[in-house]
């Protein structure tokens, strides 16, 4: 899923972030921002080498996918009027570059129609016979899937945010898994023993399903990162890996009572990670730290 369909955008903060997708993606010397603040505002916000011009829209949300429809065919039909009526402006600005392409950069697209929009306004476009403008333009509507790998690059260095969506698990979910791992379980309950505030059976069985959940919750978000995010997927694994070292040794020594040891371990993990990975939100981090802390009470390295 596309980051930006996690997140309402503002207007400047969307361009802020699809304009440094595009000068990764194109390199230093092939891609030029067009500024707004002075003689700028030609409908379009940058343009490339390879004859790409570049306008960038979030409508504010939420929004109907026929309200979205509706601003998003309202910002091609007004720029492409400022494309096609500052000629003068535009044969300054791109010299010798010719266009084939005007593309529009949005959050969410999911509208047939607004193509269909776009084609027609291609065609006012090829009619008006502009010098900077190729025989075979055509207008695109793209969201930022297109720059998957510059994103995997952007969140690798910290320079944007990475954002996860909250993924449910359910009680079934829970319950399933929990029917398939009797010995898993077994184990998980011997700990749960030891913690005295679950010597209830029914306090037991509500611990049990909690760190479930935390698990199979933790083990969806790494499962986005690997698709998502690869290199941070192989910092964050390495990250548990060494963790978990560490944690193996201090639970054989650690005469701490068992609530105490489960608690310090996830507040030193929830920092390992924070350390690690810098750009992440604190409900990821939590998230992360919890599918840790939940992996090793079930298969043993934290121990009490």
């Amino acid at each position: 899923m596309s980051t930006s369909r996690l997140r309402m955008w503002e207007g400047k903060e969307w361009e802020k972030y699809i304009q440094r997708l595009l000068q990764m993606h194109y390199g230093i010397g092939n891609y030029q921002e067009i500024p707004d603040k002075h003689g700028g505002d030609f409908g379009i916000e940058g343009y490339s080498t390879d004859g790409c011009a570049y306008q960038c829209y979030a409508a504010q949300e939420p929004l109907s996918t026929k309200q979205r429809y509706e601003h998003q065919r309202n910002k091609i039909t007004t720029d492409i009027g400022k494309f096609i009526n500052n000629k003068t402006e535009l044969v300054k600005t791109f010299g010798h570059t010719v266009i084939n392409r005007w593309v529009l950069v949005v959050p969410l697209s999911e509208s047939a129609s607004l193509v269909q929009h776009a084609s027609t306004k291609a065609k006012e476009v090829l009619d008006a016979k502009l010098s900077y403008v190729s025989d075979d333009f055509k207008i695109i509507i793209i969201t930022d899937d297109s720059f998957k790998k510059e994103i995997q690059e952007l969140a690798y260095i910290g320079a944007i945010d990475i954002v996860l969506p909250e993924i449910e698990v359910t009680p079934e979910d829970c319950n399933n898994w929990i029917s398939e791992n009797d010995g898993l379980v077994g184990r998980l309950n011997e700990k749960a023993l030891k913690i005295p505030k679950l010597k209830p059976e029914e306090k037991r069985q509500d611990f049990i399903s909690s760190i479930v959940s935390h698990y199979l919750r933790g083990q969806n978000s790494l499962d986005k990162f690997n698709k998502d995010y690869p290199d941070i997927y192989a910092r964050l694994n390495n990250c548990k890996r060494t963790y978990e070292k560490q944690l193996e040794t201090l639970s054989l020594i650690s005469n701490n009572p068992a609530p105490q040891h489960l608690t310090e371990a996830l507040e030193k993990y929830r920092i390992e990670l924070e350390n690690t990975i810098n750009n992440l939100p604190n409900t990821t981090i939590q998230n992360l730290a919890w599918e840790g802390i939940s992996d090793w009470l079930i298969r043993c390295p934290l121990d009490f």
